[in-house]
């Protein structure tokens, strides 16, 4: 635990820069433990290629809308995955403006390798989240800012607020 913690001194108005905090902490910590095994991936990647071998081949709004990612930061993260070798860009059998993403034959042979990582990473998260319910209480925050934005729920303390 950290003393002096100003954002925590914060309540309610620190949530949002302690859960991006932890984020970031965790993203870091992939990219050096990816260096560190000497993997050529970005730690956001594995939802790109969880989701393509277990779905197939789909377009960018098709993934952007089964992990609910904004549309540009799946193009930039797809793009990188392309650059690196590890995704295929084909045009839609139906549609020939849309472009199909699939995992590449140099993805599919990593896969193995990257599985078991992921699988050591769930594991120490999982470890480390041990008696809290933490997908759960993930899950209801989920459902209740997806149901109701921090916006409206800002404007709707302002004019009670306001009328007192």
């Amino acid at each position: 635990m950290r003393k002096n913690d100003f954002v925590k001194e914060l309540g309610y108005l620190g949530f949002t820069m302690r859960l991006k905090r932890i984020s970031d902490a965790m993203m870091h910590e992939g990219r050096r433990l990816y260096s560190h095994l000497d993997v050529d991936i970005e730690p956001n990647w594995y939802v790109i290629f969880k989701l393509l071998k277990s779905r197939g081949a789909m377009s960018v709004t098709e993934i952007s809308e089964s992990i609910m990612m904004a549309h540009p930061s799946v193009i930039t993260i797809t793009n990188k995955m392309m650059d690196a070798g590890y995704l295929i860009s084909e045009k839609d059998e139906n549609d020939s403006r849309k472009r199909v993403l699939d995992l590449s034959v140099r993805a599919s042979k990593k896969l193995p390798e990257y599985e078991k990582i992921w699988e050591a990473g769930e594991s120490g998260v999982e470890k480390a989240l041990e008696g809290l319910n933490a997908l759960e209480f993930i899950s209801i925050l989920e459902d209740k800012f997806f149901s109701k934005g921090f916006m409206q729920r800002t404007i709707e303390q302002l004019k009670i607020k306001k009328s007192c």
